[in-house]
């Protein structure tokens, strides 16, 4: 089987990110008939793209149009010619050979909090990746780290303005969680605390520049790639997950 990146590399270019996104990582054969198509022995020819089960999933669902593009861009790499391969129909078979991918430790654990738009956060991030909108998965990342510290705020009645940027919002949650760097004695916590702080304002930050929550500027239009939203997404999943477990365990102790 033969790496479909040329065909993504296609689509990409034809300004087609959902269905460039939707075939990354699948594998494809090219499976031949013996019926004549247009042109002189040309053999009409069936595309089988082998793709992941979660993707497999969503190229189930593309329209006919959708499948006459990606079929477009694999006459590209095989154009039709006498004695050669005429592509004219496309088929979407699961990988065998592609791991099964398991929910996320994040996810399951998250979904203990009885605030039904947080988990809704998460879901958000994985579905916007998924259909390569990129600008929204970084704003629901952001969304999901000021949903969690508003969540804990309000659990312990703390007072906090509703116009707070997300980096005052954790530096409240820090405090009554007791993970602010200044309340550790111990150099390695300090630092690990610290690092906590430089990604809330990083996760800020590039909400702002390369979001879609603000407008865009004509010279100034930064568009984020998969990998800027994957990363993004993925620290705030890992510092959504510490926050709650150290409000988890704040919650065990208060109890006892």
């Amino acid at each position: 089987m033969r790496s479909a990146d040329k065909i993504i590399h296609i689509l990409t270019y034809r300004n087609r990110p959902k269905l460039a996104q939707a075939l990354r990582g699948t594998r494809y054969d090219l499976n031949e008939s013996s019926t004549y198509g247009s042109r002189w022995y040309s053999r009409l020819t069936t595309v089988e793209v082998y793709a992941p089960i979660h993707q497999y999933d969503q190229l189930q669902k593309l329209s006919d149009e959708e499948k006459a593009e990606i079929i477009g861009a694999f006459q590209v790499v095989y154009p039709v010619r006498d004695n050669d391969v005429e592509i004219n129909w496309i088929e979407f078979f699961v990988d065998p050979e592609a791991p099964i991918p398991t929910p996320s430790r994040q996810i399951s654990r998250l979904k203990e909090i009885d605030f039904v738009y947080i988990t809704e956060q998460v879901a958000k991030c994985d579905g916007k990746i998924a259909s390569a909108d990129f600008e929204g998965a970084i704003t629901n990342a952001r969304n999901l780290l000021e949903s969690m510290c508003k969540y804990i705020l309000d659990d312990a009645n703390e007072l906090y303005d509703e116009k707070a940027d997300l980096p005052e919002l954790y530096r409240q949650t820090c405090q009554i969680l007791n993970m602010h760097p200044s309340q550790h004695a111990e150099k390695s916590f300090k630092q690990v605390l610290s690092g906590c702080f430089g990604i809330v304002h990083g996760i800020a930050a590039i909400r702002n520049e390369l979001s879609d929550a603000h407008g865009k500027s004509k010279t100034r239009h930064y568009k984020p790639d998969e990998r800027h939203a994957m990363f993004a997404v993925g620290v705030a999943k890992s510092l959504a997950e510490f926050i709650f477990s150290s409000y988890m365990e704040n919650t065990k102790k208060a109890s006892n």
